[in-house]
Formats: structure tokens, sequence, C-alpha cells
């Protein structure tokens, strides 16, 4: 991200979000707000004094809740660029930062700053979100303290985490003897998402070895459907796994109740053995799946992208052109268009900006010839076209006659067969032209069959 910051090329533009998008392709016109930080960009060191002066404390969303932050932080260890913000929805206005900050950068009469600017090209990388388990508290998440999320384990096995790489319980900070992790949560489910997440296993399986490793006398369970690990090396690391005494249930926990000293008993069905049991547990870990993220919600709605039956961007073309959109010039990669993993994500990044870099580094578009066109004096308004153009390549004008955008036409046909007035064709393929052709097979034929000579063997 450093690299990317000091680029000569590249204009990184941080804290801010699209608003408006317009334009054909190769010349796009977008509006960008810039949230207001309350701080002078250009003034502000990332010294973090002003983080320590500050009287406020509220949960870090960062560490998922487990640790705090003041009303003015930086957001995370590794923030590029490096810079603090006020959140002003808990700041109360005691301006100790702006007298301890030795920059004197602090500026809480900020606005909003509207930013216009023409791109050639755009790539949606909007990331994922976790699947909101706390709106439906399975496995009593959000009700017992000591059920947590792998990205809340995450936090806590990290060396600069609210516990400095520790793990211990929430009700009482004791370090657990028993972890159990319990995966497909919101995944692979009728009342969740239907489809894998594809990086939950491993999560998982990365996370107990850590836990192993810090705790070695520790018992850690993992229960699971199928453990799904396809990548390279990844069929060998779950083996490794396996033989690090670490235990795997294949089974779908069912209930869990707390108990009077404290620990969590998880009834769960073991389907190798084919009975119901029960284990007593400290800590319940889930591995929540995989969601569309709120900014590829909000980019559906200002681009006019599609999604698909999971609400992730869609593709034209899975296999072909996995990373073109319906719009030429707009591109999509990482988990924008689907749960994937990081090597998987920077391959799709990679083929999205060489796609891009292809598109804009000619003086002309390449475009189809064969295109729909509208018979003006036999169009009538009736809109079915415009409604069933999935490239929305149609628009009916002022005066109710269809037009047709050649850049994002696509010359898939569908117009023609819904146009009860025959007014659509496609350039080249238009009906008279179709059955000349189509005599012309048959004459073909007809002469060949003529010419053929049969011989008989005696």
């Amino acid at each position: 991200m450093v690299n990317t910051s000091k680029h000569p090329n590249i204009n990184l533009m941080t804290y801010s979000e699209i608003v408006e998008f317009s334009g054909i392709t190769g010349n796009y016109n977008v509006r960008l707000k810039k949230k207001p930080r309350f701080i002078d960009e250009d003034k502000c060191t990332g010294c973090g004094l002003c983080t320590t002066k500050c009287p406020i404390k509220t949960p870090n969303e960062f560490d998922r809740g487990i640790g705090e932050r003041g009303a003015i932080y930086i957001p995370f260890p590794q923030a590029v660029p490096k810079l603090a913000v006020i959140d002003r929805d808990v700041c109360i206005e005691c301006k100790n930062c702006m007298r301890n900050c030795p920059a004197e950068a602090i500026n809480l009469d900020q606005e909003p700053e509207f930013v216009d600017i023409k791109v050639g090209s755009v790539i949606i990388a909007t990331g994922w979100d976790e699947y909101p388990i706390w709106k439906t508290n399975e496995y009593k998440y959000g009700i017992y303290p000591d059920v947590i999320t792998q990205i809340e384990l995450e936090r806590m096995l990290s060396p600069i985490g609210p516990t400095e790489g520790h793990v211990y319980k929430i009700s009482d900070g004791k370090k657990p003897k028993t972890v159990a992790m319990i995966q497909c949560v919101g995944s692979r489910t009728l009342r969740g998402n239907r489809y894998c997440s594809g990086v939950c296993c491993n999560v998982a399986l990365k996370n107990a070895q850590l836990l192993k490793q810090e705790y070695p006398e520790m018992e850690i369970v993992i229960f699971y459907i199928d453990i799904r690990s396809p990548d390279k090396g990844n069929e060998e690391y779950y083996r490794k796994i396996r033989e690090a005494n670490i235990t795997f249930i294949k089974g779908k926990p069912g209930d869990i109740k707390l108990k009077e000293d404290g620990t969590m008993r998880l009834f769960y069905d073991n389907s190798m053995l084919d009975q119901v049991s029960h284990l007593d547990v400290d800590l319940l870990v889930l591995s929540t799946g995989i969601i569309p993220s709120k900014g590829t919600s909000e980019m559906v709605q200002i681009m006019g992208l599609e999604r698909g039956p999971a609400n992730f961007l869609t593709e034209v073309h899975g296999c072909l052109k996995p990373q073109e959109t319906k719009d030429m010039g707009i591109y999509i990669c990482g988990c924008a268009a689907g749960p994937k993993n990081i090597p998987y994500s920077v391959s799709t990044a990679l083929a999205a900006a060489s796609k891009a870099s292809t598109l804009l580094s000619n003086d002309t578009i390449q475009q189809e010839l064969v295109i729909a066109e509208v018979k003006e004096d036999l169009c009538m308004g009736c809109h079915r076209c415009e409604k069933t153009c999935f490239y929305e390549a149609i628009k009916v004008n002022a005066n109710e006659i269809a037009t047709v955008d050649e850049l994002k036409c696509k010359g898939c046909g569908v117009c023609v067969t819904v146009c009860p007035a025959k007014a659509i064709d496609l350039k080249y393929y238009r009906d008279h032209q179709l059955e000349q052709e189509i005599k012309g097979i048959g004459m073909v034929e007809t002469i060949q069959l003529e010419s053929v000579e049969t011989k008989i063997e005696k």
C-alpha cells in the first residue's frame, strides 16, 4: 500500500466515495465525495499523540469491538496514509487533541468536499463483508460473551491486537482450556447463504495451528460439514493440522447451553458415528461466511451494474470474460464478483488491470458491427426493448422512439424478438438477409445432391 501511495502515476483518494457516475466507455464522469477527517492532511504527521489525549473510549471497529479507541484515532496500524480522523458522533469537542497537536493539524470546521474527475475505465474492487451473525444470534452469538467469530479470534492472536497476541475468555479474562470451532456459519445453508465462502476452512486451520503453537495444552475441536481446501499446498496443510493433536468432528452442532461454572455445553450430531453427543467448551469460535460488501451494493445503485443470485456482481461470462461487465470499460475483481482467497483476488485484480490498460492503450475502440438498429417510422414506443435489454443499450427518447447506444449494444438480438412492430433489426442480419442466406443454403444442398455419383460394387 505504501508503494501504491508513492507511485507517480497513482492518485490515492482515501476516505472518499463515488456519489455520481455517468458517461461512455473511455470518457466517464465521476463525482467523488471526500469525507472530512477534521484534520489537515498536509499538516498531520501521524505521530498519534492526539489519540492518547482523547478522554473518550468507544469500541474499536477494526478490533471488532474487543478493543477500544478514542474519538480521534488512526483506523489501524498499517493505515495508508497514516492520518488521524475524528469521529464526530462520539466527540465531545473538549479540544484536547487541538491543544496537544504539535503540527496544529486539527480542523473541526472541515466540510465534505466534492471532486469531479474524468476516467477512461473503472475497476470495481469493493471487497466483502462478514456474514451479519449479530442479527441472527446463531449459537448464542451476542448473547453469550464467549461466543466469538474467527475475525475476532484473529484480532486476539495478532501481536498488535487489543490483547497483544494472548487469547482469553471475554467473560472473565481467563485462558480457555477447550476451544471449539464451527464451520459454515451462514454458508451452505438454506437459512443463510447457499454458497460456500471458500476461505473459512483454511482460516480455521490457520487459527487452530496458531492456538496450538501458543498453548500446546489447549484442546481444540473443529466441527465441519466438509473441509474444502483445494488450492495449492492446502491439502498438505490440512493433513499437517490433523496430525497436530487437533480434533475434527464431522457434524453440525445444534443447541448450546450456558452452565453454572461459566462453560458452554455444545450439543452436536456426529455424522460419522451416527450419534448425538455433547462437548463442554470455554470458548466457541464461529467461522462466518462472506457476503457482498456495502460498497458493492452502492456501486450497483450508482453505476447500474448487475448482480447475481448471491448479490455479488455479475460478469459477462464466468469462463471466457470473468472480469468484464455488460458495460465495456467497467471491470470487476476480487470478492466484488464472489468469495475468493487472497491469491485468487490478486490474480483477478491483475487480469482486470490488464483489461483496463489494454483498452486505454488504444486511441480508438473496436466496436462490433452487428448491433441493433431501429426503424423510426415503425417504432411505437412500447418500451419492451428497453425493459428487456440486459446491457441497457436501448432508451426510448422524448419522442417515444427507441434509440441504441452503439457502445453498449452487444448484438445479442433479444430486442429484435420482443418488438411487436418489427421495428428493430440487427445490422447485417436483417430479415431479408437471413431469408436469402437460408435460400442459399438450400440451393447448395440441392446442387450437391444432384452431383453425387453412385458406384455399385459388383
